[in-house]
């Protein structure tokens, strides 16, 4: 019994620890869209009609498209967002006479890490590190593989997304120097304009052929992660729960309920782009990462270290979990969220992640270790009889 609970309860932290996780992708998507409706004058309206129709497609392609679907429509997105990447990080610059006028038209503050947060810089990039296999769609992607040797192949290619990533950050430094983008990004409020930033640079600053093809990539990258993670929510949900607790469910059955749970999960997840503010989107994974990271113990530690007990894993999931979501409401004021890090007086700014999974761990670890002294203590005992 408790086996199939510890397995419901990580299961659960899975599904709920991708909502956010697929908000931030319905985000993306609707930058795009909003970039190509920004033709209509009232701002409010393009932001509105941009998330409803990015959350139409969304559910669309999630429901007829299937894994299959999915990946290999990710091979067109790779693609698209490689050529946009590297064709921006070389035109731009050229155009504007080098990085150093972008970094000219800078504020300092927005180049520069304050002292006080360079430890939650740094515990923010551990626990990300620690949570990136744990989510589910990861674990799709792996028993979706070919063969053991692409998967290998995959996955060491996979850093090369590291040096993406920090390209598209230099593009938020590079939008500063395209006045078109700057004043196209000033009709907008402030709490919308970080997500714009990059497709407003491409835009302003790219021919009209080759922003098509970019708008298209970016907003492929976020149709086919959102698709894939709603998948593996809704197989978390048929296999791991439903199957736990009825056994005897057809397949038949699973389909219908993988189906129609895909869909209602990313209604759930549309009501995290209502309460983060679009300036902060980026606050929608790591909100995710502080929940997912809690399985560490039981999923990860589990496998290898065999003197871990449930009775312990799941009080210390459990903690790890409540502990998080306090401290992440109680950074915001039980408000918007806008950041994911908790000022501990000794050691500063920290990841609320890193936080919660230490109480977890400590919970996890003493508990076993004094239930195994106990029951050796009883044994002993025993044979002593």
């Amino acid at each position: 019994m408790r086996k199939r609970s510890q397995t419901i309860l990580v299961a659960i932290t899975g599904i709920v620890s991708l909502l956010p996780y697929i908000a931030l992708q319905i985000v993306g998507m609707q930058s795009v869209l909003i970039v190509m409706l920004s033709g209509i004058t009232n701002s409010h309206t393009v932001q509105e009609i941009s998330l409803l129709v990015a959350f139409v497609i969304l559910a669309a392609f999630t429901y007829t498209s299937g894994l299959r679907g999915a990946t290999l429509t990710a091979i067109l997105k790779d693609i698209l967002i490689w050529i946009t990447v590297v064709a921006v990080i070389i035109v731009v610059p050229l155009s504007i006479g080098g990085f150093g006028t972008a970094f000219r038209d800078v504020k300092p503050s927005y180049v520069t890490v304050p002292n006080s947060l360079v430890t939650g810089y740094a515990t923010l990039v551990l626990g990300s590190a620690l949570a990136l296999y744990l989510y589910p769609h990861a674990i799709n992607g792996v028993l979706s593989s070919e063969s053991v040797h692409k998967l290998r192949r995959s996955t060491a290619l996979l850093p090369l997304y590291g040096i993406g990533l920090a390209i598209m950050a230099l593009m938020g430094i590079l939008v500063y120097a395209v006045p078109p983008a700057m004043n196209f990004l000033s009709h907008f409020p402030e709490s919308s304009r970080g997500i714009l930033v990059v497709p407003s640079l491409i835009l302003y600053s790219m021919p009209p052929w080759f922003t098509g093809i970019a708008l298209l990539g970016i907003f492929i990258g976020g149709l086919v992660p959102a698709a894939i993670m709603a998948m593996s929510q809704a197989n978390l949900l048929t296999r791991n729960i439903i199957k736990e607790i009825r056994p005897n469910t057809s397949a038949s059955s699973e389909i219908r309920i993988t189906k129609i749970s895909s869909t209602v999960f990313k209604f759930v997840a549309l009501g995290f782009v209502f309460t983060i503010p679009a300036t902060y989107a980026i606050s929608l994974q790591l909100l995710g990462g502080i929940l997912i990271i809690q399985i560490l113990p039981a999923v990860f530690f589990g496998l290898y270290i065999k003197s871990l007990r449930k009775e312990a894993l799941i009080p210390g999931l459990l903690v790890g979990i409540f502990s998080g979501t306090f401290m992440v409401e109680y950074t915001n004021h039980f408000g918007a969220l806008t950041s994911s890090l908790f000022n501990i007086p000794i050691f500063g700014s920290l990841y609320i992640a890193v936080v919660a999974l230490t109480f977890n761990l400590t919970i996890s670890f003493g508990g076993s270790i004094i239930m195994n002294r106990k029951d050796g203590l009883a044994l002993f005992q025993t044979k002593k009889q």
